[in-house]
């Protein structure tokens, strides 16, 4: 059985997900709502998942609120609410990746097939 984990970040108690535009897409920023962060709205920037380490790289910025992303406390909670948004993005169905090839670029995962009929 699975230890229950009281201290795990849970959405709409602990943060909301803020959809903005910045330059004219759309993104999400992640208002946190408890404390000490509870004046601080972070957006995520680039995350990587590293199966061969088993971790989760990522990177973040603060657009609101007194903290720095320079911060360990924050730092920490902010893995902890990103790994509770990617939980969450699995179980639903909703996560996008896109995977990184051998020059560096970017490009999205297509597992689709083609017909050649």
């Amino acid at each position: 059985m699975r230890e229950l984990d009281l201290d795990k970040p849970c959405e709409d108690i602990d943060y909301q997900l803020v959809p903005v535009f910045v330059d004219d897409v759309q993104t999400w920023q992640v208002r946190l709502l408890r404390a000490p962060f509870d004046a601080v709205t972070i957006r995520y920037r680039n995350i990587e998942i590293d199966g061969d380490k088993e971790q989760l790289n990522f990177n973040f910025e603060v657009v609101e609120g007194d903290r720095t992303v320079d911060d360990v406390e924050l730092q920490e909670f902010a893995a902890d609410v990103l790994e509770d948004i990617i939980e969450k993005a699995i179980k639903e169905g909703w996560l996008g990746t896109r995977e990184q090839n051998d020059d560096g670029n970017q490009s999205t995962a297509d597992d689709s097939t083609e017909s050649t009929d």
